[in-house]
């Protein structure tokens, strides 16, 4: 536990000042009634279910998760407030999915263990009316 702790501030600090922060949670699911803290946007976890660690996402957007210890390693999301674009490369690019407020037990294929990059786009539903899937 110690070194784990110890090897993701040492992370944290090579890495600079970022837009998120990495924080191990022992396999402990995200409490949204406590809360990570003031201006969470979205959680992302290492594992399924939102087990595993988590990267908490605090701002408007991470543009590369390379040197956080978090890079291609979430399966499973949580979006507190606002709509958000994650993609699979760095500075928002690759394959991108949108996603809005709520929990996503498990990310789609294009995105599952590939996740580098993520902003959010607005607060509001980004788009003009419903989408229609039969097209």
């Amino acid at each position: 536990m110690m070194k784990r702790t110890l090897l993701a501030v040492a992370l944290l600090a090579a890495a600079g000042a970022q837009a998120a922060d990495w924080v191990p949670t022992q396999g402990r699911p995200y409490d949204r009634g406590r809360g990570p803290g003031p201006g969470v946007g979205a959680v992302l976890y290492s594992n399924s279910d939102f087990r595993g660690d988590r990267y908490v996402v605090q701002g408007n957007y991470m543009r590369d998760l390379a040197n956080t210890g978090f890079n291609d390693r979430a399966q499973s999301l949580r979006v507190e407030h606002g709509y958000w674009i994650f993609c699979s490369d760095s500075d928002f690019q690759g394959q991108c999915r949108t996603f809005g407020p709520g929990d996503y037990r498990r990310l789609p294929r294009a995105l599952d263990n590939k996740i580098s990059s993520g902003r959010r786009i607005s607060e509001r539903y980004p788009y003009n009316g419903q989408p229609n899937w039969e097209r």
